[in-house]
């Protein structure tokens, strides 16, 4: 898929600026605190990070004592990510290289804004496949109905793409994935953020 190559390309090229400016952005965001604690609190096993930058959200969840493990497109952002995690590996989302019924919890956090938004259904399937029974996933997004292409991040002349979803899409996508919606929320962006409204859903594979 063109774009997830292109995504690739573009997080493999601000890898290090990117860990930079990121690291530590949770300690200005509760809501998400919230949300990454209360997963990782809720068992024991494996929790699979998915798109996971370079592991800073996997790394809250690893202090609760879960093991957790990092796929993402970019192998730089999953090289730094190796660092933080139980290990880490180059992977697209829609074809997950997890065996089936195998991760306890799974949490991809502003990653699934870079599938094409027909993709969003299969993905989300995909996700409860390598669920266990009563595994959760948390997932997070920013809130529209359009998609945004930007030339240049963090300094770095490259093409990103991103996909802005709603609550609805979010949520139907997870029903025909036969997926619990636990939680469906979103939030005003805090000060230190970009002016879009974030999104939050966990669901449950049943």
């Amino acid at each position: 898929m063109t774009s997830i190559r292109r995504a690739a390309r573009a997080y493999d090229a601000v890898a290090t600026d990117y860990d930079k400016r990121f690291r530590d952005e949770l300690d200005g965001k509760p809501r998400d605190r919230e949300l990454i604690d209360a997963l990782a609190e809720r068992g024991s096993g494996l929790v699979l990070d998915v798109g996971s930058g370079p592991g800073h959200v996997g790394a809250r969840i690893r202090t609760f004592g879960r093991p957790v493990v990092a796929l993402d497109l970019s192998q730089a952002m999953a090289a730094l990510a190796a660092t933080r995690l139980d290990a880490a590996a180059v992977a697209d989302m829609t074809s997950l290289p997890v065996a089936t019924a195998t991760v306890a919890d799974l949490i991809a956090f502003y990653s699934v804004i870079h599938l094409p938004r027909p993709a969003l259904p299969a993905v989300l399937r995909e996700f409860a496949r390598v669920l266990e029974t009563h595994g959760h996933a948390l997932l997070s997004a920013h809130e529209g109905t359009h998609d945004v292409t930007v030339d240049e991040f963090l300094g770095h002349p490259v093409e990103l793409h991103a996909t802005f979803l709603t609550l609805d899409e979010l949520t139907h996508a997870a029903h025909d994935a036969n997926l619990t919606v636990i939680t469906a929320e979103r939030r005003a962006p805090y000060p230190n953020e970009g002016s879009t409204q974030r999104l939050y859903v966990e669901l449950e594979k049943t």
